[in-house]
């Protein structure tokens, strides 16, 4: 009963190809080396000096050792950016389309074409990034969920997110498919209508989608609400950058973007059918900041979007059966809702709380 979600990199970092980097580690290593051959030349001729000063910052030899150091780190740092640079999870800009189309096949999109005085608008890394881990399923003959994700979001850079519900979710009857699509904000309605004809043509083509399969297209409503959290501050901690973090969590989560590099960039958006429980919300403004007593979120009183009482295992027992009949519109309106995020107002009370 859950929407189909490709995979998500972020659960799989990318470790340091070479190592971590650790300055002082090769400074310790290039002193003891340092110290090693300066007392087998001492051996030759008894006239050096011994060792006895290098730790000293003032030496000029423990300055010549940082220098190489520091480009050994730099260099370090290097080859593992480029070895990023060549998976899917690491990959930013130029590398990133290289990948795309060596790989996947799949140029990135243009949002806005360009005019006489402004370049076009391409689509940002997080949201390419997210069609790439889609475009294999796209490449199977059976008519995966992934597949009309995929060619779904690739048929329009206006296409903000999109879901595809069959018999499997109790919407309709098989072969019907019906595709569920957000528009970006800012489209008019003879935009809109024009967007949904461009998706349906895009999935209709005979060559992307199983011969038997009915496929519509329509638009996910949205559910616009507001969050309100009241904070409980640690006395002595700073209330207005304890309140723009939490605000900043907040935003992370209701927003319904996913994240697999950055959190303050643009990127894909999973909203169609998504659930924001309050106890989330609450959980997102607490973080793990420990000058944040306690949270309340008084707005919005429930979870947003909530299954209906009725959309159940049982309810779904008899899909695929002939006997199975599409449930009731109210049961499965959740599926078809986006929560759209307003305005998040965030307040406090400083409390005499002791870290004990």
């Amino acid at each position: 009963m859950s929407r189909f979600t490709p995979v998500d990199l972020s659960l799989y970092p990318i470790s340091d190809v070479v190592e971590a980097l650790d300055f002082e580690s090769y400074l310790a290593r290039d002193r003891a080396t340092f110290a090693e051959r300066w007392e087998l030349r001492r051996l030759t001729n008894p006239s050096l000096p011994a060792v006895d000063t290098l730790l000293l910052e003032s030496d000029p030899s423990a300055a010549v050792l940082e220098v190489g150091v520091y480009r050994e780190t730099l260099l370090r740092g290097r080859i593992n950016d480029r070895i990023r640079a060549l998976t899917l999870a690491g990959a930013l800009d130029r590398a990133l389309d290289h990948i795309g189309i060596t790989y996947y096949r799949t140029p990135r999109r243009v949002i806005t074409p360009a005019t006489e005085t402004a370049p076009a608008v391409m689509e940002d890394d997080e949201t390419y990034r997210q069609r790439l881990a889609l475009a294999p399923e796209s490449w199977s003959t059976a008519g995966p969920v992934g597949a009309y994700l995929f060619w779904a979001l690739s048929a329009s850079g206006d296409v903000l997110d999109v879901a595809a519900y069959s018999e499997d979710e109790g919407v309709t009857l098989a072969p019907r498919i019906r595709v569920v699509i957000l528009p970006r904000d800012g489209l008019t309605e003879d935009e809109k209508t024009a967007l949904a004809a461009t998706v349906r043509e895009a999935l209709s083509r005979v060559r992307l989608r199983p011969m038997g399969d009915l496929v519509t297209v329509e638009f996910a409503t949205a559910l616009d609400f507001d969050v309100t959290a009241h904070l409980k501050i640690r006395q002595g901690a700073s209330a207005e950058i304890v309140k723009a973090q939490a605000e900043k969590r907040i935003l992370q989560y209701c927003s319904g973007r996913l994240r697999w590099i950055g959190d303050d960039i643009e990127g894909p958006v999973w909203l169609i059918g998504r659930r924001m429980r309050q106890a989330t919300i609450a959980a997102a403004a607490l973080g793990t900041d420990a000058n944040v007593v306690e949270v309340e979120i008084p707005d919005p009183a429930g979870d947003v979007n909530p299954p209906h009482v009725g959309y159940t295992e049982a309810a779904l027992a008899g899909v695929g059966s002939f006997a199975f009949e599409p449930l009731a519109a109210p049961v499965t309106a959740h599926l078809f809702t986006a929560p759209r995020l307003g305005t998040v107002t965030v307040t406090h009370e400083i409390v005499a709380e002791s870290w004990s």
